[in-house]
């Protein structure tokens, strides 16, 4: 008799959904806080990355500045070089002398700017191998001016610099100017060098 009452209370519990058989009532509607609902017009914008830069101070080292020691001003001597020396062809002065000749003329001038005869030019170095020492006294080539002086070289029409120099003197070698550089062209139309000086004290 227990048995059967059991059993029948056992089957009214089973068809009615009580005791232990009760069923979960599950909410078909998702929680809004696990899900997050965006619009159709919502935009997500992505987090932003901080990027922390440090600062590297650079340290400076002193720069070193040379001292610059002027170069000696050169003695002002009583004359000077007018100018550049000019090149032109010695068919124009001195149409005589070919072209395998070296040409070296000129006058000098005093303070007043008047012709100064009897002094001395001297013009030295090497060319083309050859040793050049020779002298000439103003006034001895009127061809130039009334204190011209004149310099002929054969067969050294050659490219130079720093080769040959002239410089004027006395009588005794003592300089009356700083020894000038000439340049010197293998060229018909540059074989006739013209320099003059003048005296500035």
């Amino acid at each position: 008799m227990i048995v059967i009452m059991g059993g029948m209370v056992w089957l009214t519990m089973l068809i009615f959904g009580w005791g232990p058989y009760t069923s979960e009532i599950i909410d078909p509607t998702p929680s809004l806080t696990a899900i997050s609902i965006f619009t159709s017009g919502s935009t997500v914008t992505p987090s932003q990355t901080i990027t922390q830069t440090t600062a590297v101070t650079q340290t400076l080292s002193p720069t070193f500045t040379p001292t610059v020691t002027p170069s000696p001003t050169l003695e002002l001597m009583p004359f000077i070089l007018i100018g550049e020396p000019e090149f032109m062809s010695s068919a124009l002065l001195r149409p005589s002398l070919g072209c395998e000749w070296l040409i070296i003329a000129g006058q000098v001038w005093d303070l007043q700017d008047v012709p100064v005869r009897g002094m001395t030019l001297h013009l030295f170095g090497e060319l083309d191998g050859y040793e050049i020492d020779r002298f000439a006294l103003t006034g001895s080539a009127t061809t130039y001016g009334e204190s011209g002086f004149e310099f002929t070289l054969e067969n050294v029409l050659v490219d130079s610099q720093e080769s040959l120099f002239i410089q004027l003197v006395d009588a005794n070698g003592i300089p009356f100017s700083h020894p000038y550089e000439l340049e010197t062209f293998k060229d018909c139309q540059k074989n006739l060098i013209l320099v003059n000086f003048k005296q500035v004290r």
